[in-house]
């Protein structure tokens, strides 16, 4: 019996791998529009925008991608200076996406695909024919920053790289079918010095009021593998638990050094890991142990919270007490 999810996959995989949407290899330029494109850190950037939109759209409709993929390589390279290729590639993105022909861009935009602890708001005002006005506000953790500059529109698509104090940091806003935005952003070029601490203005934007993302707990986040450990951990640590879930802006798995047959979990607040940190450990039976590191009272050294189900509330497991000696400020 043919497993034809599994063909599939083997021509989507072929089709990505011999189609005309590579990204372009510098090594192998030989034309003076590849030349032209691999000498600018912009339009490669937008190159790979492209291939990255082309892998986007392929799986739902093979045929379709490549047939623009196909059309716009031939206009791509049909052009003289670097205005033309810039507009061409933005062009190809907005084909590939079927961007609408209208679309309502002004109102507060906010990034539904930020995780937890990070996030991204965008006002954009003062529309006209040609662009619009765009101020955002990123965060993550301890870190946010603000990006407010004129995007000029083409071919239905946003883009800037006048962002006020930000170099020539690139976004581009395609608007999609359903309504919703995304928004790519060099985030590993000139944006990164505008975007401390792996912050990133990137994700799928939808207009609101205010930030429809539900509240997050423990167990949405995948800290806590079920509903009944999450609502033991509730009841262990009662009007902390707000206090852990702020500061899971970040967080890793380690190892359990006791041997429990525990889970161990550090969390910490993206920028002050060494003030306002966090280590859970729990075992399927719906044993729990937790301490909790804050900053002091008038921000002057740090607080211990150590909490745990065990009726030895003194005793703490080998991995939480060697996790606790690299805060030396008790």
């Amino acid at each position: 019996m043919v497993n034809h999810s599994r063909a599939l996959l083997i021509i989507l995989l072929f089709m990505l791998g011999t189609s005309t949407a590579r990204a372009l290899d510098c090594g192998r330029a030989s034309t003076v529009v590849e030349n032209t494109v691999c000498d600018s850190k912009e339009l490669m950037w937008l190159d790979r925008q492209l291939t990255d939109s082309f892998r986007d759209v392929v799986v739902g409709n093979p045929q379709r991608a490549d047939g623009i993929v196909n059309e716009w390589t031939r206009a791509r390279d049909a052009c003289t200076s670097y205005t033309c290729l810039r507009r061409a590639y933005l062009n190809g993105i907005g084909q590939l996406y079927g961007v609408p022909d209208t679309f309502d861009w002004q109102g507060v935009w906010w990034n539904t695909t930020a995780t937890h602890g990070n996030g991204g708001k965008i006002l954009v005002h003062s529309a006209v024919d040609w662009g619009f006005q765009m101020d955002a506000t990123v965060w993550g953790g301890v870190y946010s920053s603000i990006l407010s500059g004129r995007v000029n529109e083409f071919y239905g698509v946003g883009y800037t790289n006048e962002i006020v104090w930000g170099g020539h940091c690139a976004i581009i806003m395609v608007p999609r079918a359903d309504g919703k935005l995304e928004v790519r952003s060099d985030s590993s070029g000139s944006c990164d010095m505008l975007l401390p601490g792996e912050m990133a203005i990137d994700g799928v934007y939808v207009k609101a009021a205010s930030d429809p993302r539900p509240p997050a707990t423990l167990l949405t986040l995948g800290i806590f593998p079920n509903k009944a450990i999450d609502d033991r951990f509730r009841e262990l640590v009662g009007d902390d638990y707000q206090q852990y879930l702020d500061t899971a802006t970040s967080f890793v798995y380690n190892q359990d050094e006791d041997s429990l047959g525990a889970t161990v979990v550090t969390l910490w607040v993206k920028g002050m890991a060494n003030r306002q940190s966090a280590m859970i450990m729990f075992t399927p039976e719906g044993k729990i142990w937790a301490l909790r590191v804050e900053p002091g009272k008038n921000n002057k050294g740090i607080q211990l919270h150590y909490v745990t189900t065990e009726k030895e509330k003194t005793i703490m497991p080998k991995t939480l007490a060697n996790w606790r000696s690299r805060f030396t400020d008790q």
